[in-house]
């Protein structure tokens, strides 16, 4: 079997059936389009009321899914493969614009911040994220806007840039965060100095 048909075969088994439950599938929706923005609303949150150390590794996530994201634009530039309701495959449950499956966006994203926590002391909160990653992969591809391949792609090109971004970031995040943390405290001064942030 070759790599497209095992992609394919893999896409039909996860995609949901035309019985599908509605539960499953709402479920699915929440989990595909909502948990993004609830994770930019926490994470917003803690930079706002957390610790240098805090902030210190949101924004270590943050430059590494930043880089994650530019990279899988110039690999989805030159490596296009149309979504599976562009291909006339399976049933697609959510609206999509017609642009390039490979690498899947949001697994990306889920994932680099997956892997940028569990590269640090903060493991377990890594592992948790890393859960959510996939089941972010299952429900886009559960409700047909994604392939399997996108999400293993993501997945890795995700670890790669953690892994091998580590070391830079350990060389340089005492000054990043001296710059980011006064910027930080020059556009909040107000609100730090009443108590409202950190």
């Amino acid at each position: 079997m070759s790599l497209s048909e095992l992609n394919l075969s893999l896409f039909n088994d996860i995609n949901a059936p035309a019985n599908a439950n509605e539960w499953l599938v709402n479920f699915a929706i929440f989990i595909a389009n909502d948990t993004l923005y609830l994770m930019i609303l926490v994470f917003a949150y803690f930079w706002l009321r957390g610790s240098n150390a805090v902030k210190q590794q949101i924004m270590k996530a943050f430059i590494f899914t930043s880089v994650a994201i530019i990279l899988a634009e110039v690999i989805s530039y030159f490596f296009y493969h149309p979504r599976p309701f562009v291909m006339h495959v399976g049933r697609t449950l959510i609206e999509h614009a017609p642009n390039a499956s490979f690498p899947s966006t949001h697994m990306l994203i889920f994932s680099s911040i997956a892997f940028a926590y569990c590269f640090s002391p903060q493991r377990q909160l890594g592992v948790a994220l890393m859960f959510l990653a996939w089941a972010v992969a299952w429900s886009r591809v559960y409700l047909g806007v994604h392939f399997p391949i996108d999400m293993i792609g993501a997945f890795f090109l995700a670890f790669i840039i953690n892994a091998f971004g580590l070391g830079l970031w350990n060389k340089y995040q005492n000054i990043i965060m001296q710059w980011i943390l006064q910027l930080h405290q020059m556009l909040f001064k107000a609100w730090i100095n009443k108590g409202y942030i950190k």
